[in-house]
């Protein structure tokens, strides 16, 4: 079914004789326009603010003690790291460049989390500090790695407080330290490298402002249909049991040691609405995909196709915030309402997919492994 979409939106792609496909200056000024804004007012301030929560976390770590670690400690390193989780997962969208050349994503957040071997290194004498960090590989470190390690497996605070005042406190204080020291300096370079100070990925980015396969118009719309992709299949289907039968799997939700699988779901698709609308979530407005939409005059058969489709973002919101325990649970107590929202994501998947690329002009390179 999948391949079928596909070969349709391309030869509708190919075909379609809209004012997108015309060699319009008009269009091209505003495309150029569109990317530049997404670029400085968004990616950049989205990728500054992982960067300062990364710094924030880990000055939080440095100031615990070498051989204990107190309740108000703990908890406070729990809600900053749902605070960074939430920052990567907006700028998880623009992997392009940097995180893409450099393999920066795998040392971030990687998913599969080596609990066994983390403890490993914990239970030993041997000293946790960054050299020992940077010789292991992603299922050691980056956001899951520390939300193990300051949530357990979904544990209480009272049971997590236990292993950091017991016999191996020092050690695994001194594991989380060097976690955020890492991370902090992973994601120090990802902004320099986007910075006009430094790498000025910023420049290569909206200097592509054109709509070939190249171009960051074609790089960002794929990343946002892939991303709706992962949202739709791995965040939701897999543990609501589509690839089982229709048996659920709650241990495939992300984010399972704290059970904040929703908030980050949630996060991403703030992203991909950041990027669609070129507004970052109560702060600068500016311009975005939307508006090349309406500049190429793009309905639906409601209206403006761009206020169609921030209204299946707005659809989206309603059905997680309906749900009101964990999806981890919700998969077998709230089934209904977690089908809900996977329905409601597919159809902003199509609206994006077929509606948005068509208008925008753009091929559409993303392939969907599992065929659906």
């Amino acid at each position: 079914m999948y391949k079928k979409l596909i070969a349709m939106t391309l030869v509708l792609a190919a075909c379609s004789c809209s004012k997108s496909e015309d060699a319009d200056p008009e269009v091209e000024s505003t495309r150029a326009e569109v990317i530049a804004s997404v670029g400085t007012q968004v990616i950049l301030p989205t990728i500054q603010v992982f960067a300062s929560e990364s710094q924030k976390l880990n000055t939080l770590a440095e100031s615990v003690a070498t051989d204990r670690l107190e309740q108000a400690n703990l908890e406070e390193l729990q809600q900053n790291w749902l605070q960074l989780a939430t920052a990567w997962k907006k700028v998880s969208l623009y992997s392009m460049g940097p995180i893409d050349d450099d393999f920066l994503e795998s040392g971030i957040y990687y998913t599969s989390v080596n609990t066994s071997g983390i403890e490993s290194y914990i239970a030993k004498s041997t000293p946790v500090d960054a050299a020992l960090i940077g010789s292991l590989g992603a299922a050691y470190k980056g956001i899951p790695a520390i939300e193990y390690l300051l949530f357990g497996n979904n544990e209480s605070v009272e049971v997590q407080l236990e292993k950091y005042q017991g016999a191996t406190a020092s050690q695994r204080i001194q594991y989380l330290k060097a976690l955020c020291a890492d991370l902090k300096i992973k994601a120090a370079d990802l902004e320099s490298k986007w910075n006009s100070s430094g790498g000025n990925y910023i420049k290569t980015f909206t200097d592509a402002s054109g709509r070939d396969i190249n171009s960051s118009l074609g790089k960002l719309s794929n990343k946002m249909i892939n991303m709706i992709y992962t949202i739709k299949d791995e965040r939701i289907g897999a543990p609501n049991g589509t690839r089982n039968n229709g048996t659920p799997q709650p241990a495939l939700v992300d984010a399972p040691y704290s059970d904040e699988s929703l908030a980050l779901l949630k996060a991403e698709i703030e992203g991909i609405q950041g990027a669609f609308t070129g507004d970052l979530a109560g702060g600068t407005s500016g311009l975005g995909l939307d508006d090349l939409l309406n500049q190429v005059g793009a309905q639906s058969e409601t209206g403006l196709l761009s206020t169609k489709i921030n209204s299946q973002f707005d659809a989206v919101y309603t059905k997680i915030d309906m749900i009101q325990v964990p999806l981890s649970r919700a998969v077998t107590e709230q089934s209904q309402l977690v089908t809900d929202l996977y329905t409601e994501v597919k159809k902003l998947q199509v609206l994006l997919e077929v509606d948005m690329i068509n208008n925008l002009g753009v091929l559409l390179t993303f392939s969907d492994n599992d065929g659906d």
